[in-house]
Parts: C-alpha cells; sequence; structure tokens
C-alpha cells in the first residue's frame, strides 16, 4: 500500500510539474494573446441645472485604467489617453481583470462625482479579444427649488439632506439662494434619503401656541435615491388664512420619469 501511494503522488507531482512546465513552454515560445478596450459612460442625470459639466465625463482619455492578471500583478495603470497608444496590448495567456473610473467620490459635493466600471476578459493564444468597460456613477443628484411665494410668509427657509452611509451624522445643507445640485454618494442599491425643511415663518403668519405667536417650524419626509438619477424638491407655502396658524408646506417631488410630479401634504411641526 505504501508503495502504491508513493506512486500515485509521484505521478501527480509529475502531472503537475509537467502542465507546469508546459505552459512556461508555451509562454517561452511566444504564445500571448492581444486585447483590445472600448469604454462607455452613462450619466444620466437629468433634472434641473447642473453645476458640473457633467459631459466632460464623456471624455474617456482623462480616464484611469487599471489592468491586473490573475496572480494580482499590474500589467497597466495609466490614463485611457495613453492605453490607446499600445493598443491592441499584448498580455501573456491567463484571466485578467481591467477596472476604469473618472472624478472623485465625495459624501457630498456639489463639484463633481465619481464613474467607475469593471469588466474581466481572458487571454487566449494568437487572439485578439475586446474588453468593454461600461462606467456609470456612484451618486445621486438631489435639488431643491423653493416657489417664489414661499418670500410672501416666511423670513428664512433651507433644507438638509441625510441619511446616506457615507453622509454618516453629517447633512447636506440646501440654502434659500442656492441653486446649485448636490451629488450624494450612494450604495449600489440604492438609499433613503431624508430631507428635513427648516422654517422662520413670518410673525403675521406664525402660529398660536398657548397664547404665544410661534414662528419656527420644521418639516420632514424621505425618498428612494438610486445611482444615476436626480430627485427634485419643489417647495411652496400652503396658507388658509381662516385657520389661526394655517401656515403649511407642498413638497414636490419630481425626477423626470413619472407622467407628473408627485405631491406631498409635508405636515409642519412648530417649535416652541
Amino acid at each position: 500500500m505504501c508503495l502504491s501511494l508513493g506512486c500515485a503522488g509521484l505521478l501527480s507531482s509529475c502531472s503537475f510539474e509537467n502542465n507546469f512546465d508546459a505552459e512556461v513552454a508555451e509562454q517561452a515560445a511566444g504564445q500571448k494573446g492581444k486585447v483590445t478596450f472600448d469604454l462607455a459612460s452613462s450619466v444620466e442625470f437629468v433634472t434641473g441645472t447642473r453645476a458640473v459639466d457633467e459631459s466632460s465625463y464623456q471624455n474617456f482619455d482623462n480616464y484611469t485604467v487599471n489592468i491586473i492578471d490573475g496572480r494580482g500583478n499590474s500589467k497597466f495603470s495609466g490614463t485611457y489617453a495613453t492605453l490607446q497608444t499600445r493598443l491592441p496590448l499584448e498580455l501573456d495567456l491567463g484571466s485578467y481583470s481591467v477596472t476604469a473610473s473618472y472624478g472623485t467620490e465625495f459624501a457630498a459635493s456639489r463639484d463633481g462625482f465619481k464613474v467607475e466600471g469593471s469588466n474581466t476578459f481572458t487571454i487566449s493564444a494568437a487572439n485578439t479579444v475586446t474588453s468593454t468597460v461600461n462606467c456609470t456613477p456612484t451618486a445621486g443628484k438631489v435639488l431643491v427649488a423653493f416657489d417664489a411665494s414661499m418670500a410672501t410668509y416666511y423670513d428664512t427657509y433651507s433644507v438638509d439632506f441625510s441619511g446616506t452611509a457615507a453622509l454618516g451624522s453629517s447633512v447636506a445643507h440646501w440654502g434659500k439662494d442656492d441653486t446649485a445640485p448636490y451629488y450624494l454618494a450612494l450604495n449600489e442599491a440604492g438609499e433613503t434619503v431624508t430631507y428635513t425643511i427648516y422654517l422662520t415663518a413670518k410673525t403675521d403668519y406664525a402660529t398660536l401656541q398657548e397664547g404665544n405667536k410661534v414662528t419656527d417650524a420644521t418639516a420632514t419626509g424621505s425618498f428612494t435615491l438610486q445611482r444615476n438619477t436626480a430627485k427634485k424638491l419643489t417647495i411652496r407655502p400652503n396658507y388658509t388664512a381662516s385657520t389661526e396658524g394655517g401656515l403649511a408646506i407642498t413638497v414636490t417631488i419630481d425626477d423626470s420619469t413619472n407622467d407628473k410630479p408627485i405631491d406631498i401634504e409635508v405636515p409642519v411641526s412648530w417649535i416652541n
């Protein structure tokens, strides 16, 4: 039995060594393949104004590309413009992964966002393969539009966005005079974004609490935001003159994909 096991182990070892030697010999004999790449970027934010030149994300020359072999060794790292000068790229036989990205990811930013994508490919002898990398934003976009009539009823008003994993305990603050959208970093599955509206009513439109006029109030709500989509909140006053303290607001959530925007009556909580 010992002799049989020893022979089996020897045969197994010889078989592995023969395969390894064959692979080394094949590569030594010039058995390589080639790969070429196509980059595609899908930036489809469609709602509202643009603070960032989103068309710049279609300029693939500035994208960073990394090619890694099956053992984790880097085979290329640089811009797509540099890579294009080397295409088709000759590589040893085997499996590879490729990533491409552009921009920087922030929890919340008005200056830019990140797009990224990845793919895998296999090099076989004497063949040229094409690997396509589709890059998409890792963020969603949010905007706020205050109706002009807000100034009739409120001295100040603003919105804080919160609730995403990247923001943590921080908020993205939208002031009454802001116009530039926010790009919020999101998980791949999308996330629930919470908005809190802060209001200070003019004295003539304050509510009464225990005989005192109260002017400060908040209103909250939430929506689901996916990567590469946008949500716009349009906020307008909702005042009933016959009711003391009858000042409320209406929030319209518009993602430009519904047949019509969604109006939500948001209750106002007055702060004593």
